[in-house]
């Protein structure tokens, strides 16, 4: 029998479970979560054959008495409008009810699009998430975040939809690539830095090679440390409101960063490892914490095979415009999420023009 371990979210709209283990998703049995008998599965075409197999497998044992899917290539020109329309077309062709399930499985780019197909077909239909990479097990599946890109910026279009579960199975991030898995220790970092030191410590001596005997478990304690930290601030603060702002340092930063790029150069984790570098320094500028503070966080990020410099076509000037037009941005007034401490996040506004600016030569 495959170990399991479960966390319980609770939120003002609703309390779910996710299930942690390895390779435990053919004996998990679905009816836990959802009887429904019509599932629609939204899943990643880049991923390897034998995991679909395997998720398709785990869905079919249910016996549904409607079972269809949706395959697209996953990047952030796809999590659109007119993707969510097609899957939504295609939902109507078929005939699906208000009792159907919506499986995702792939990274965030699916969890965000699924949850937010689900979020207005029919008026909201059940959805759980299979997270395949680091990044949308640690951030993107929980808490129920949706949405897709506008033509300019990320994350423009959405809702809040929490998902009737999420399995977080460690056997699907063996396929990632060194890239992908550090884009997803970027948001592991970020828990750490706004929550918990004890984590900042584990993360200081943690071996990143999964392959070696023994690191996936280790790695598995860490997931679940960083889903628990988020899961406690959404169970707070569900809508963002308050304290889940926390959540977006350096995030504004970083959605600055993919919308100069065009989303075509830094991945979103990538982005997330610069952009923490430029709240650290914010921080540091404002008084905040100090030079050995802001040194050690630039040498953690760095170790994780992150970046920690702005790339050369994301000048100062051209990333605070962005972030002006960031759907964070408060009235006409920048929002940003500094550390008061390592371990501790604080929201502040009205900061210096110069200050932005400053924060942003790494």
């Amino acid at each position: 029998m495959k170990t399991i371990k479960q966390l319980k979210v609770s939120t003002p709209s609703s309390n779910y479970s996710i299930y942690f283990g390895n390779d435990f998703i053919n004996s998990f049995p679905l009816k836990k979560i959802s009887n429904s008998k019509e599932i629609f599965f939204i899943f990643d075409s880049k991923l390897p054959d034998l995991s679909i197999r395997k998720v398709k497998s785990f869905i079919r044992k249910s016996k549904p008495s409607k079972f269809e899917s949706f395959r697209f290539i996953a990047n952030e020109k796809n999590k659109s409008l007119e993707t969510s329309q097609k899957i939504i077309e295609k939902l109507i062709d078929l005939k699906f009810s208000r009792d159907s399930l919506i499986v995702s499985f792939g990274g965030g780019i699916t969890t965000d699009l699924a949850g937010f197909v689900a979020s207005v077909y029919l008026r909201g239909i059940e959805v759980m998430h299979i997270p395949t990479t680091l990044l949308a097990q640690v951030d993107a599946s929980v808490g129920g975040k949706t949405g897709v890109n506008s033509k300019k910026f990320k994350n423009m279009i959405g809702a809040f939809k929490q998902p009737e579960a999420v399995l977080i199975d460690t056997y699907f991030l063996k396929s990632l690539s060194k890239r992908h898995l550090a884009a997803g220790y970027s948001e592991i970092i970020k828990h750490a830095l706004i929550e918990d030191k004890d984590l900042l410590s584990k993360l200081d001596n943690f071996d990143q090679n999964i392959q070696k005997k023994g690191n996936i478990t280790e790695l598995s304690n860490l997931i679940r440390t960083s889903t628990k930290i988020k899961a406690n601030i959404v169970g707070q603060d569900e809508r963002e409101k308050s304290v889940r702002a926390y959540l977006n340092f350096g995030h504004t930063f970083a959605h600055a960063i993919e919308s100069v790029q065009s989303f075509k150069g830094l991945n979103h984790g990538e982005a997330v490892g610069v952009g923490m570098v430029c709240a650290a320094k914010l921080s540091l500028l404002l008084g905040k914490i100090n030079s050995q503070e802001f040194d050690k966080i630039k040498s953690l990020i760095k170790k994780f095979n992150l970046p920690t410099k702005l790339p050369t076509n994301c000048e100062p000037a051209r990333i605070l415009k962005a972030m002006q037009s960031d759907k964070k941005s408060k009235d006409t007034t920048l929002r940003f999420i500094i550390l008061d401490g390592i371990g501790k996040a604080k929201i502040v506004e009205n900061v210096d023009r110069e200050k932005i600016l400053n924060s942003l030569k790494i």
